[in-house]
């Protein structure tokens, strides 16, 4: 339940920072030409599909992120599954070989 609220929370964190960012530019008067792109990833079992649209330098680097993210959440996946198998192992659950 905790960790469904953490990312809850961050959910309405981001779609508060997408309203805010054009308040924000509209409230400040400089006079910059904004550049943007988007970038997204999915990840069919192993297979990370990435795509992006936008300014070749914001592309790029969105994916780069998006690829360090992939890494992260791998590593986190595994940590979790060792930790898993310990606690079976400590419990006595082995599952039955048949």
């Amino acid at each position: 339940m905790r960790l469904f609220l953490i990312g809850l929370m961050l959910i309405l964190a981001g779609f508060l920072l997408v309203l805010a960012a054009p308040l924000l530019a509209l409230a400040s008067n400089a006079k910059v030409a904004a550049t943007g792109g988007a970038v997204g990833c999915v990840v069919i079992f192993f297979v990370p599909i990435c795509f992006g649209a936008g300014a070749p330098h914001v592309v790029s680097w969105g994916l780069a992120l998006a690829a360090v993210m992939l890494v992260v959440a791998a590593l986190i996946l595994l940590f979790i599954s060792r930790g898993l198998g310990r606690v079976e192992r400590v419990e006595g659950l082995e599952p039955s070989r048949q």
